[in-house]
């Protein structure tokens, strides 16, 4: 199946998703008001930050499931000692986070009007971990297998129920807890579909913990973890911080735009997720080069129009979206942030095809490198330059890792597929 057919798998799997977020998004931020909504989008935040209790096991799995298509008795052993896993430790994860709630609410600088419902909201969000991480490995299986048909009619059912829940719950009740509480329902009936489609595999493969087969995941997915523990704290921490300094009153107008961006990702993803198996399975020099020329040409085609009409349009879209509030303090926030995402959907490609040639090592590493500057150039950003500073700093931040994942991609290639 060719890279283009895969990924427009994994664009009709987000498109209705989309089409529902975008109003949701839209109702939820004049329903709740900035503050709230600020806090609802950070919520969902720490639910995507809380993807390192799979320690990488996710991105792991579908670079194993790859290279073992074949060997059932080796597929067996990765889904269940990736199932069991991740149920003890990220039960561990949940209990570690609710018990440091009221200390995150502290920090988010919430009025003392909200303090109470946000921290009952949060206290209802960290139970929807363990699920979210289960959706999310269980799928990464099916990609391994390039069958993304099924993956994304689960992730379209699955995604349009989380997006369109909160809103509902919303209307009947103007709350921040009402808003959660039909996110945390939304991902367990995501789950609940995940499981009907799973279930034949999951059964075959039981809950039996291979210590062989873990420490070759973990091998690997060591250094997804590293990833995924700073990368996030890259793409995120502008929330947490900027509601800090600032106080969550503010936070909205950063995260409203931030969100605009955030839904964008679809684009680069769709074409991410195909990527990888598909390197990751490719021996061939030749094949494996002509696929990833490919896999540049698609993202540019893909990307660069949706980002030039967006900054066209960007104070009439945020009008009509969220409204006048938001278009007179977001506009340039989203302009700015829109040219870090084109940098930032580019580096996608260099990012997996790292990772294909067993080199999450280095994608590690340059995190980590990453982090520290960007967490000071944010700091100074936002004291300098306010809000639109944050915007000025992430866009700046992964200009610089597309660039440099781009040396690195190539010098792996040029060494592992000569």
């Amino acid at each position: 199946m060719s890279l283009i057919k895969n990924s427009i798998w994994n664009l009709s799997g987000t498109i209705i998703p989309t089409l529902i977020t975008i109003p949701a998004l839209g109702y939820l931020a004049r329903a709740l008001g900035p503050e709230l909504f600020g806090i609802y989008t950070i919520a969902i935040a720490i639910v995507g930050y809380a993807g390192i209790f799979d320690v990488g096991l996710t991105r792991a799995i579908v670079r194993e499931i790859a290279l073992y298509r074949e060997n059932s008795d080796e597929r067996n052993k990765i889904i269940s000692t990736a199932t069991s896993f991740i149920l003890m430790f990220s039960s561990t994860g949940v209990l570690c986070i609710y018990i440091l709630i009221p200390e995150i609410v502290h920090l988010l600088n919430i009025t003392s009007l909200h303090t109470q419902e946000v921290e009952s909201a949060l206290k209802i969000l960290v139970f929807t971990i363990p699920v979210f991480l289960l959706n999310q490995l269980w799928m990464s299986v099916l990609e391994g297998d390039e069958r993304f048909s099924i993956v994304n009619l689960q992730r379209s059912i699955g995604s349009s129920i989380i997006a369109g829940l909160p809103a509902v719950f919303v209307i009947f009740h103007n709350s921040l807890v009402y808003a959660i509480l039909g996110l945390a329902i939304g991902r367990l009936i995501s789950l609940l579909i995940a499981f009907i489609i799973f279930k034949k595999e999951l059964i075959q493969a039981s809950f039996k913990f291979n210590l062989v087969t873990f420490k070759r995941l973990i091998f690997f997915g060591g250094w997804i973890t590293v990833s995924n523990i700073i990368s996030p704290m890259m793409g995120y921490f502008d929330r947490f911080i900027i509601s800090n300094i600032f106080g969550a009153k503010v936070v909205g107008y950063y995260t409203a735009p931030s969100e605009a961006v955030s839904r964008l990702s679809v684009l680069p993803g769709a074409l991410a997720r195909a990527v990888f198996p598909r390197l990751s399975n490719t021996t061939d020099s030749k094949k494996f080069r002509s696929q990833l020329m490919s896999s540049y040409k698609l993202m540019i085609v893909g990307c660069l129009p949706v980002v030039i009409m967006g900054i066209i349009f960007s104070e009439k879209i945020l009008y009509l979206w969220m409204g006048k509030d938001y278009a007179e303090h977001s506009t340039n926030i989203l302009s700015i942030l829109l040219v870090g995402f084109f940098f930032n959907a580019m580096a996608q490609i260099p990012f997996a095809t790292i990772q294909s040639v067993g080199k999450a090592k280095l994608t590690a590493l340059l995190h980590c490198l990453e982090v520290i500057p960007y967490l000071v150039l944010l700091y100074y950003s936002l004291h300098m330059y306010g809000l639109i500073g944050a915007a000025y700093a992430w866009s700046l931040r992964v200009i610089i890792d597309c660039l440099a994942l781009v040396l690195i991609s190539n010098k792996c290639v040029d060494r592992y597929r000569s």
